[in-house]
Parts: C-alpha cells; structure tokens; sequence
C-alpha cells in the first residue's frame, strides 16, 4: 500500500457505496432532515423556525471540540485501519472456509441441489440480516456490560455532540472485535445457508451488500449521530431502531443508560428489557453523564490511550467509572 492509498483511505468511504458513509446514505439523510424540518416549521410557525441552513449545521455542534475531534479521529483512524489493522478485519471466507470444512466431515458433502429462486434468495437474505444484527445487539451489549470492555466503548458515548461522522467514533480495540465476530458469525451463517440449499444460497443484495442494510442506510441512519429528533410510531419502535432512540442511547440521563442497544432491529432490546421508546420529544444531552465529561476526550490522542490507561488501572484493583456507577 502506497502512501497515497494511506491518504485516500478516509475519503474513499464517501464514494464507496458498501460503506455507510457512502454520500447516496448522506444524501438520503439531508432529504429526510429536510422533511423533518418542515414539519416543524408548520407546526410550530414561522416565527418560532430558524433557518433551514442554521437548523441543520448549527454552529455551537459543527464548533464544539467533541465534534473536532471527531471530525480529526475519523480521519487518522481510517488511515490507521488501511495501514495496520485493515487485513484482520476480514474474517468471514476464513469462517466460512473453516465452517464449510466442519459440516463436510460430520456432515458428509452438500446433497442439495435447489435451483436459484426469489423464495431461497429472500430466506437467505433475512437470515443473514437477523444473524448480523443479532450479533451486533450482542457485542454492543456486552461491551456496556464487561467494565474492561466498556472502558474502549467509552470513546463513543464519550461524543457530547453528534454529527454524521460520530459513527465512526470508536475505538480500535472494539472496532477489531465486532469486526472478527460480526465477520465469524456471518461467515458461519454463509456457509450453513450453502450447505443446506446449495446453489440456491444465493442472497439479494444492492451495492454489494444485503439489500436490507442498503435500505437501512438509505433511511435516514445518519441521523441516529445527530441533534435532529426523528421519531417512529410508538409500535414501530418496537421492531426497528429509530433515530430517537439511538440519541436516547447516548443520553446522560440515568434512566437512558444501557437503553436501546439493538443496530436495525429492536426486538432484541424489547426481549432483553433494554429497551425505551419514547412516546414524545425528549430533551437530550449526550456524553457520559459522569465527572468526565466537559474535556476529558477532547483529544484524538485521549480518544487511542485513555482506555488503555483505565483499563491498567481497573487490573490494579483502582475505581474506574462505568456506565452504572454516576459520578460521585
């Protein structure tokens, strides 16, 4: 890899089209804000409505210091992925490979022989959906539950602003591990599905990834990391993760902690009892909620070492801040 793949590396996600951070996703979200912002301005009246520009990039966010060094983490950390770690992110032919293996040895070679149809296409593709989404539920709520784990996890809830590129606001450390596992399960997942159906396991999927995470992204995800309030019907709330939510996952509010932790589905949450869906607006101030908030990571380099340091600490037997333990 040359050094000007190194420096393409941050952009080439805005052009890439199996990325979230694809412009057709960001361009989708703009729309959609720009719905949201006229339903406000008829409701509350002309009087009460800032400018559309204003609304959607309001200074005190774009100039705050969480969102400078977001806008500078993201930068640095994609390089980073491309440079060291990006190769120990594809694990899914490994498990698929290794899967296949096992199921051929107990399972003796595939004897299926189904011909491509909608109807195995569409199984296939919402196993793999429920399957992915299941294991990001599962990895998010651990990382909240493990106090190692939630001292690197920590550097996303730690944003206290929100903008599109929060998203990318985590740490190496969790980035690899959701990563390897998301990559093992899936992997795993292919592999069953090509065993069981053979030529027929053959998933629907647009720009290169499954047609429901493709939608997903198109339907305003990138407002889930910002300060526009966009909320689904009580019910809905229930099945899909809206926006709203999400925000509410960041709060500061005691009661908002360990909430809705699902990524597309929220049944997940619902069946846990994480889950809170809010039956109106909510004022929402994001961060940790503890002493340190108000600076403590508004660096990029506090955002790489401060959980190794705390996580040094928490095996030294020291006290270290988590999600349950408010400051004092």
């Amino acid at each position: 890899m040359d050094i000007w793949e190194v420096l393409w590396a941050p952009w080439e996600h805005f052009v890439n089209l199996s990325s979230r951070m694809a412009y057709l996703y960001l361009i989708s979200t703009l729309i959609i804000s720009i719905i949201v912002y006229m339903v406000e301005k008829t409701r509350r009246g002309e009087a009460e409505t800032v400018s559309l520009l204003r609304w959607m990039l309001p200074a005190r966010i774009l100039m705050h210091p969480s969102a400078q060094t977001d806008f500078a983490f993201y930068v640095i950390n994609k390089m980073l992925v491309a440079v060291i770690y990006g190769s120990v992110l594809a694990t899914t032919p490994l498990s698929f490979n290794a899967v296949t293996g096992l199921l051929e040895r107990f399972l003796g070679p595939p004897t299926a022989d189904l011909q491509p149809h909608i109807g195995y296409s569409i199984l296939a593709t919402v196993i793999i959906i429920i399957v992915l989404d299941f294991t990001l539920w599962f990895l998010h709520f651990v990382f909240h539950k493990v106090p190692f784990l939630w001292d690197y996890h920590k550097v996303h809830h730690s944003a206290e602003v929100m903008t599109p590129i929060t998203a990318a606001r985590m740490h190496p450390v969790e980035e690899v591990v959701d990563s390897l596992i998301v990559g093992l399960t899936t992997g795993a997942t292919y592999a069953v599905l090509d065993h069981l159906l053979g030529p027929a396991a053959i998933t629907i999927n647009l720009f290169e990834i499954n047609i429901f995470l493709a939608v997903f992204f198109f339907a305003a995800f990138h407002l889930r990391h910002s300060h526009v309030w966009l909320r689904y019907p009580y019910w809905v709330q229930h099945i899909l993760v809206c926006p709203a939510q999400h925000q509410i996952h960041h709060s500061v509010d005691r009661k908002h902690w360990d909430k809705n932790m699902g990524f597309i589905f929220a049944f997940w949450d619902w069946a846990a009892g994480t889950l809170y869906a809010p039956k109106g607006k909510e004022e929402i101030t994001f961060g940790l909620g503890t002493e340190e908030d108000g600076g403590t990571w508004h660096s990029v380099r506090s955002l790489y070492l401060l959980p190794f340091r705390q996580s040094y600490e928490r095996l030294r037997g020291r006290k270290v801040i988590t999600p349950t333990e408010p400051a004092e």
